[in-house]
């Protein structure tokens, strides 16, 4: 993986060539902090007000979580040797059980604010349990 900043800068609008998995038609989206000190990020669509993420930075909460990006995602993203970025992942709440998507990081390159959801070869959960310390299936 790249050079990832530790913390997420204010990015503000970022821009998604593809769309998001379901979601294509929509490329624009704004990032926001909703508090100040959280890992927790809302990811809001500008062009449907009706759609909207909630995303984390997912280093602090699962130290192992780690993986390589593929050489198509460096070129579309146009990302350098030296290009900073961030990844976040998408939560989800259901019955009481917070979860997020570990197999699918969207990468975001904070130079040039394009973004993207990448779909990894690597072993992750889609519903990885935030009770849970490892990134990895079955670690805890």
């Amino acid at each position: 993986m790249k050079k990832t900043a530790s913390h997420v800068p204010e990015i503000g609008k970022v821009y998604f060539e593809e769309g998001i998995p379901g979601f294509s038609h929509l490329q624009f989206f704004q990032l926001m902090q909703e508090e100040a000190g959280t890992p927790f990020y809302l990811l809001q669509s500008m062009e449907d007000n009706s759609v909207a993420f909630w995303v984390v930075e997912p280093f602090e909460l699962f130290t192992d979580y780690q993986f390589e990006l593929k050489a198509q995602v460096t070129k579309d993203l146009r990302l350098a040797d030296d290009t900073s970025l961030v990844v976040l992942n998408i939560v989800t709440s259901r019955q009481g059980s917070i979860t997020a998507n570990l197999k699918a990081p969207i990468v975001i390159n904070i130079e040039n604010r394009m973004a993207k959801q990448v779909i990894l070869d690597e072993d992750f959960e889609v519903q990885h349990s935030f009770l849970k310390k490892s990134a990895k299936p079955g670690g805890g």
